[in-house]
């Protein structure tokens, strides 16, 4: 039988997990401006107080959804044992782990989440001040430390990092959009991955640079 620590934690787990799932139907059917928090409480079968008891607030709460949604323990874990990492092995972990999103049914409605994002000054600034900036960072950090390809050693880790994610999220933002016509769904993700990632290392490599 769990001790009381390890019931307390699977509580806390299970009750954020509700409050997400109840968010993102709230968030995405309503939009945020609209959302309450007392109808998203009423969703997740938790009473409104508990849900600050987590989330701060409304946008906090909004951020979490997306955050959670694109940045799982998966992804984390690669990123931090990265270090020192074979950069090939390392860069097809990561395709992977992101195509797998595309099992995430949350996945699906991040552009209508994120296009929420866009119109809310405030949530703009938090976006960025509370994940895209501190998630660059790290991978900057991570970027520095990795076995990168000799000719990519010299190139500028703010920028390497920058033209990844932008693939990256390009990708998957084209691959949602394409749904079932896409011709990626005649071939297998692990082949997806390792071409990716091969295309990434090459072009890191610059192999027309003198």
């Amino acid at each position: 039988m769990p001790d009381r620590e390890t019931r307390k934690t699977q509580i806390t787990a299970k009750r954020q997990e509700q409050i997400l799932k109840a968010a993102v139907e709230i968030f995405t059917h309503k939009g945020f401006a609209a959302a309450t928090i007392p109808e998203i409480a009423r969703l997740a079968g938790v009473a409104a107080g508990t849900i600050y008891i987590y989330f701060p607030s409304k946008r906090e709460l909004f951020l979490s959804v997306i955050k959670n949604t694109i940045i799982n323990p998966s992804l984390l874990n690669l990123l931090t044992n990265m270090n020192g990492a074979d950069v090939n092995i390392t860069f097809r972990q990561v395709m992977q782990n992101r195509l797998d999103l595309l099992d995430n049914e949350t996945m699906l409605r991040i552009p209508s989440l994120m296009g929420e994002i866009m119109r809310d000054p405030e949530l703009k600034t938090l976006w960025r001040d509370k994940f895209i900036l501190p998630m660059m960072s790290q991978m900057e950090s991570v970027y520095r430390k990795t076995n990168a390809p000799e000719k990519a050693e010299s190139m500028e880790p703010a920028i390497a990092v920058r033209a990844i994610a932008g693939m990256i999220i390009g990708f998957l933002m084209l691959r949602i959009m394409e749904g079932e016509t896409s011709p990626l769904n005649k071939l297998p993700r692990n082949r997806i991955a390792a071409e990716l990632a091969n295309f990434i290392i090459h072009g890191l490599a610059n192999e027309n640079k003198k």
